[in-house]
């Protein structure tokens, strides 16, 4: 069952948005992507950095504590330190078994890592700046060695996470394609439960095609607001116009 008023107050919302709406919530709100960039700073490897962000991406659910404070986890512990191509998964385990913030389904999650290991040991950085010039190549890839579909959260999520860490490295913005999705968690699920009752990767399909944006931009922008941490009053004078907007998603 769809509330049609609400829906037509969230598209009216997303009229006023669009992709460098999106850039900006995602470099300068999203404490995900601050922490991308402090381990880019303290690591000498872009390489290894663009891997090691894609490992920790398909093992980030059913997490015991929230996203942000997980992925500044792997930042702090990353920047102390090194891996190579050699012993990438066998570090990259020992880090999992160990950490504070992801503890569940640890089998699962080590053979999610062994199945995309080989895949990752053959890539360079040119072949990471192909795939950041062609983000769906890499969803199709990744989708292959995880033997997941190209719409399950941690596959697209990975990509996300991935767009970030180009961005970080070659200093260039390219935005995410139209055809890789949301990804579906418990705060877009239970976000999306205010306006229908129907799949929630169908429902952001349908508001992204609307508003023009695509659907992991459209993530950058609900998803940090909806967390417990968000401080609106930091931003209130940096997004001027869009700001109001912004509030009014939590408010429908």
């Amino acid at each position: 069952m769809r509330n049609l008023e609400k829906i037509n107050e969230l598209l009216e919302i997303f009229g006023h948005f669009d992709v460098n709406f999106a850039k900006y919530m995602e470099e300068k709100i999203d404490t995900q992507y601050f922490v991308l960039e402090n381990l880019k700073n303290s690591m000498k490897n872009d390489e290894m950095f663009i891997k090691l962000v894609i490992l920790n991406s398909i093992v980030s659910y059913q997490l015991c504590t929230t996203g942000e404070l997980w992925w500044e986890e792997f930042s702090k512990y990353w920047s102390k330190h090194d891996a190579n191509n050699e012993n990438l998964g066998e570090s990259y385990v020992n880090f999992l078994e160990n950490s504070k913030g992801n503890k569940r389904l640890l089998n699962v999650k080590i053979k999610r890592i062994e199945r995309i290991i080989p895949f990752l040991e053959n890539l360079n950085l040119l072949d990471f700046k192909n795939y950041y010039l062609d983000m769906e190549k890499l969803l199709e890839n990744l989708s292959k060695y995880l033997n997941s579909k190209k719409n399950s959260k941690t596959v697209v999520f990975a990509v996300k996470m991935f767009g970030y860490a180009s961005r970080i490295v070659f200093n260039e913005f390219f935005p995410y394609p139209m055809n890789i999705e949301i990804p579906k968690d418990s705060r877009i699920e239970k976000y999306t439960l205010k306006f229908t009752d129907e799949n929630p990767i169908k429902f952001w399909n349908e508001v992204s095609k609307t508003a023009k944006i695509p659907p992991l931009h459209i993530d950058s922008i609900i998803w940090p607001v909806l967390g417990r941490n968000f401080d609106f009053k930091s931003c209130e004078n940096k997004l001027d116009e869009n700001f109001r907007y912004l509030l009014k998603l939590t408010e429908l």
